[in-house]
């Protein structure tokens, strides 16, 4: 259960993270904000690994490490990309599917088998992803096609569910507070690398254009998000912490969706909450 504490207090922050995030995009390219975000948690996820003073371990830890590393940077441009186009309501809730792919990369990367209460718990989580869609189209094809933004949310649920599999991975390789700061410090490094390639650093100029407190806000919540993961991981499987994610970014897209971008409650959104509750219930009694 106290690993399930600090889940479900990560899962909170990357719900709030999601809404801060949606709430930037369009000030500034999803490249730049992207690398804004990760270079704003690298002094405060720094400051963590030194206090804790430890340091990767062996040589075991790169591999895993820098594969996490790309595919996260890449996942925050893609999110940003998203979020642009189309209601954060409807683009969110495609993350839903991250505990499947979680799931099954965990079993050949983790030896992480799930039970049949942990699949369930899976699947009524996903189950409220798509009942929250199911006003989309007629098909799941045209749920997912009918948002421009839903196919990049869709890359962004592949790549969160490989690169957290492999963090796990690195994690007998490093501390938790090293991982999460190498994690953060190489993002950058990569997304920044490919800004000054592509002739784009002005770009982030854009970024200190918008609202301070948003950005404040922003930092905060990700360094929040990211340590508590970390800290998470050495007692939950992935699949399940995906879950929590998952489940309380799906709700946090409802809720804050209508308070701060006026978006319209409906009984489908309403009936994916409770779907997503009860998944959320079956996994915390696994």
């Amino acid at each position: 259960m106290f690993g399930f504490s600090f889940g479900v207090a990560a899962a909170l922050c990357w719900a709030a993270l999601d809404v801060v995030r949606k709430a930037l995009a369009g000030k500034a390219s999803p490249t730049a904000l992207a690398v804004f975000l990760l270079l704003g948690q690298v002094p405060f996820l720094g400051a963590w690994a030194a206090y804790d003073q430890t340091w990767v371990t062996d040589s075991g830890y790169w591999p895993p490490a820098v594969a996490s590393m790309t595919m996260n940077a890449l996942a925050n441009v893609l999110f940003m990309r998203s979020v642009q186009l189309s209601p954060l309501s409807r683009t969110v809730p495609f993350l839903s599917l991250t505990p499947v792919f979680s799931a099954l990369a965990a079993i050949p990367l983790l030896g992480e088998v799930p039970g049949l209460m942990h699949w369930a718990g899976i699947l009524l989580v996903v189950l409220g992803a798509l009942v929250l869609n199911s006003d989309l189209g007629d098909s799941l094809w045209q749920s997912v096609t009918h948002e421009k933004g839903a196919p990049f949310m869709i890359a962004v649920a592949v790549l969160w569910a490989f690169s957290t599999a492999l963090a796990k991975r690195s994690l007998p390789h490093a501390s938790p507070a090293s991982h999460a700061f190498l994690l953060s410090a190489g993002s950058a490094t990569i997304l920044g690398t490919w800004m000054l390639a592509k002739g784009k650093p002005g770009e982030l100029r854009q970024v200190f254009e918008a609202p301070k407190s948003l950005l404040a806000g922003l930092v905060a919540f990700a360094v929040a998000a990211l340590a508590l993961q970390m800290v998470a991981l050495q007692w939950l499987w992935v699949a399940v912490i995906e879950t929590l994610k998952r489940a309380f970014g799906v709700f946090g897209s409802v809720v804050f969706g209508r308070l701060v971008f006026e978006e319209p409650i409906t009984s489908r959104k309403l009936a994916a909450v409770v779907l997503m509750v009860a998944g959320t219930s079956i996994l915390a009694l696994a």
